[in-house]
């Protein structure tokens, strides 16, 4: 592996640091927390960045964001409980989740199975689910399940393809980070784009 020079304001070095501490792991568990809830952008933003710069926290960045997404569910489980149609007006005033998206989560979950709701790609947000679960079968533990196969199915390949691609070209993403970084963004800001039109 070819030696790349250390440039202390290179974007990659400041990322590396947040990746490493304690900061990075809450930062990760707090967006998740907020996305489980009503945050509108998907954790796999930042655990993918991070798991692409330093793949050896992918597996502890993961387990932060699934922490992070049980508790937000967990809560907002509680308030769908609690104050549903208060919830649904919450829901629907988010971009991309619109009546039929509820009513399509709603049958999914009905028959209590937590393998409803893992889906590959993007699709149903996981509030979606949670706020079905709630009104539906109810069980928190099967919620729970189903958070945690939603965090495996749905963003897990996304940092598994990031970490192994930063493991296998560190030196060329160091040397390019401001460009990777770039590409990173825009490929995001185009998949929101379209997801939310």
């Amino acid at each position: 592996m070819t030696a790349v020079p250390a440039n202390r304001d290179a974007p990659f070095r400041r990322l590396e640091a947040l990746a490493l501490g304690p900061i990075g792991l809450a930062v990760v568990a707090t967006w998740a927390f907020a996305e489980a809830i009503a945050w509108p952008i998907i954790p796999d933003v930042i655990v993918g960045l991070l798991a692409l710069i330093m793949p050896c926290r992918a597996v502890r960045l993961f387990v932060a964001m699934t922490l992070g997404s049980l508790a937000g569910s967990a809560v907002l489980w509680a308030l769908s409980l609690a104050a549903p149609d208060a919830v649904r007006s919450m829901l629907l005033a988010l971009p991309a989740i619109h009546p039929p998206m509820l009513a399509d989560a709603a049958r999914a979950v009905a028959a209590g199975d937590p393998l409803s709701m893992a889906q590959l790609g993007p699709g149903t947000p996981l509030k979606v689910y949670t706020f079905a679960w709630a009104i539906g079968p109810g069980s928190p533990l099967g919620l729970a399940a189903g958070v945690v196969l939603n965090r495996i199915a749905r963003v897990g390949p996304v940092v598994l393809v990031l970490a192994i691609l930063g493991s296998a070209a560190p030196a060329f993403l160091r040397r390019f980070d401001r460009l990777v970084l770039a590409v990173y963004a825009v490929a995001y800001l185009a998949l929101y784009a379209v997801y939310w039109s």
